[in-house]
């Protein structure tokens, strides 16, 4: 099963394809709608603005308010380019987008430009100093007064379910999903990195997520699945837990919570 952090993480590693219908999955999920609705009514788009979705992927949400909100001006950064190019197909007919292939690292767009500058579990990929310098980027491309609009998950607070290994298990089995995110604890980390570099009126609201089934084999099974792949010990009690919850993923009242934080704050203007 193709490691899907990697993939979201370096491109090469996994195909745009699989990356596309693991995003679509997520999107159905309700507390996904949920968490879209909320940083929609907090970007308040009015005619005018221009939007940076910085991490489109395939631009599932970026069309989906383009479409909606034709009077405001968008721009899909990305550094996939095969999930841009199913994005252009996506959005073709859309006068009010651009898309532009780069890593936020080095983005190559105005600075002091945007009004508002959203991101949805992008910047839990940004390992060590890359957190950092990435806000600031984001910072610096908003212009004054402008908001950020930030939803990351915490793969630190990840809730799993103990099953009849016990509760040592399951510990480890959490660690391994830890481990699997460059930078786990982004959700918690980004209120206080703003408010820190000069940030007003941030707005940090903590959500949980449960996840659907396929996402559950994905995101959960495929990552511990990886793990053991690439452990050189046998880890036969992990091995039964996942055993154990893949025959039950699809009717277990709680397959697995992911835990995140929808952070907004403005620049000074």
């Amino acid at each position: 099963m193709p490691d899907l952090h990697a993939g979201f993480a370096e491109p090469q590693k996994t195909s745009a394809a699989i990356l596309a219908e693991f995003l679509d999955e997520v999107d159905r999920m309700p507390a996904v709608q949920e968490i879209k609705a909320k940083m929609l009514r907090a970007a308040d788009l009015r005619p005018g603005m221009r939007v940076l979705d910085a991490g489109c992927g395939h631009g599932i949400e970026l069309i989906r308010q383009a479409t909606d909100h034709p009077d405001v001006f968008f721009t899909g950064l990305d550094r996939n380019p095969d999930l841009l190019a199913m994005a252009r197909e996506r959005g073709a007919g859309l006068n009010n987008v651009e898309w532009v292939q780069a890593d936020l690292d080095d983005p190559g767009l105005p600075e002091d430009h945007f009004d508002v500058i959203r991101t949805e579990r992008v910047l839990m990929y940004a390992a060590g100093p890359a957190f950092g310098r990435q806000l600031d980027i984001l910072i610096r491309l908003l212009r004054p007064g402008g908001r950020l609009v930030l939803s990351e998950l915490d793969y630190g607070s990840t809730m799993l379910p103990i099953g009849d290994q016990g509760e040592a298990v399951t510990r480890a089995v959490q660690e391994i999903m830890e481990k699997a995110m460059p930078e786990p604890w982004a959700g918690r980390r980004i209120p206080v990195e703003l408010a820190a570099r000069g940030m007003i009126d941030v707005v940090a609201e903590p959500y949980w997520m449960v996840v659907s089934e396929p996402v559950w084999l994905r995101i959960v099974a495929g990552t511990v699945r990886d793990a053991l792949d690439r452990d050189p010990v046998p880890r036969p009690e992990i091995q039964a837990w996942l055993d154990d919850h893949a025959k039950a993923a699809a009717e277990h009242p709680l397959r697995a919570a992911f835990a995140g934080v929808l952070t907004t704050a403005r620049r000074p203007a």
